[in-house]
C-alpha cells in the first residue's frame, strides 16, 4: 500500500514537471532573450526540469531496474545544470554559447522523451513503437532538424554579442 502510494505519488511528480518544462521550455525558447521575464521563466524551467529529471531515475515500472530512459534522464541533468550555472559567472568566454547549446539540447531531451511516450501510451501510436516502425524514427529526426535549425539560429544570432541583449527596450 505505501509503495504504491510512493510510486503513484513519483509518477504524478514525473508527469506534472515533465507537463510544467513543456511549457516554460517553448516559452522562454521563443521570448525576447536577456530580460527579467527570460531569466524567471528560465529558473522555473530549470527546476521543473531537474525535477522531472530526478523523478525519472526513480521510475522503474517498465522493467523493474535501470534502463535507457534513466541513462538519457542523467544525460539531461548533464546537460542542464551546466547550462544553466554558467550563466551565473559570465567570466568564460564562451558562455553564451554553452548556454545555448546546453540549454536547447536539454528541451530537445524533453521532447524527444515526449516523442516517446507518446507512440508508448496513445494506443493507437503504440504497435509502431513496439514493431518498430520507422515514423518513430522519423519523428525524432523531424525533432533533430528543428532543434538543430534552433541552436544554429541562436548561435547565429548572439554570437558578435557575447551577451543577451538586455537594454529596458528589448528585453521583455
Amino acid at each position: 500500500m505505501i509503495t504504491e502510494i510512493i510510486s503513484k505519488s513519483i509518477s504524478w511528480t514525473h508527469i506534472l514537471s515533465a507537463t510544467a518544462s513543456l511549457f516554460l521550455g517553448a516559452w522562454v525558447l521563443f521570448i525576447q532573450k536577456g530580460g527579467i521575464r527570460h531569466r524567471q521563466l528560465g529558473k522555473l524551467y530549470f527546476l521543473a526540469m531537474l525535477i522531472n529529471n530526478l523523478s525519472a531515475l526513480l521510475i522503474y515500472n517498465a522493467f523493474g531496474r535501470w534502463f535507457f530512459p534513466h541513462m538519457l534522464a542523467l544525460v539531461t541533468i548533464a546537460v542542464l545544470i551546466p547550462g544553466f550555472l554558467i550563466t551565473y559567472k559570465k567570466q568564460y568566454k564562451h558562455w553564451l554559447k554553452v548556454h545555448i547549446i546546453c540549454m536547447v539540447l536539454s528541451y530537445y531531451f524533453l521532447v524527444g522523451g515526449a516523442i516517446n511516450e507518446t507512440f508508448l501510451h496513445v494506443k493507437a501510436l503504440r504497435p509502431l513503437i513496439i514493431g518498430g516502425d520507422p515514423v518513430v524514427g522519423i519523428s525524432h529526426f523531424i525533432a533533430q532538424l528543428i532543434f538543430l535549425g534552433l541552436i544554429t539560429y541562436f548561435l547565429i544570432k548572439f554570437r558578435r554579442l557575447g551577451k543577451y541583449p538586455e537594454s529596458s527596450k528589448l528585453a521583455n
